[in-house]
């Protein structure tokens, strides 16, 4: 946990959960869960499994499986993740991607159904 009075500069890398309260800037790459509370201010490129934003959040955001907005998110930048949930009041500027984490492979027929 980074509470709300910890303010980091650079990147923050790790297996482990990490809740942020506090502020980052720079770069956020985890292979384990992110929540962006409810105070956090952060400014950064951020990639976790999943993304849970309830503060503010402004850079990239992708995640393996999925990132949620929840009601009291403001987000400026774009979403990656096969799964991305939006709560009514939730703000959000930018663009989505849901494609599949595994690209496609280009030379193979797409299946029709």
């Amino acid at each position: 946990m980074l509470g709300p009075n910890v303010i980091i500069e650079g990147t923050v890398t790790g297996s482990e959960p990490v809740f942020v309260e506090g502020t980052v800037r720079g770069r956020i790459h985890l292979s384990s869960d992110l929540v962006v509370g409810t105070k956090a201010r952060v400014e950064a490129t951020v990639h976790a499994r999943n993304v849970t934003i309830e503060g503010r959040l402004t850079g990239d955001v992708s995640a393996d499986d999925r990132v949620e907005l929840v009601a009291s998110a403001t987000v400026d930048g774009n979403i990656k993740a096969p799964k991305i949930v939006v709560a009514e009041g939730a703000k959000f500027r930018g663009s989505v991607d849901m494609g599949s984490r595994v690209p496609r492979d280009e030379s193979a027929p797409a299946k029709t159904k």
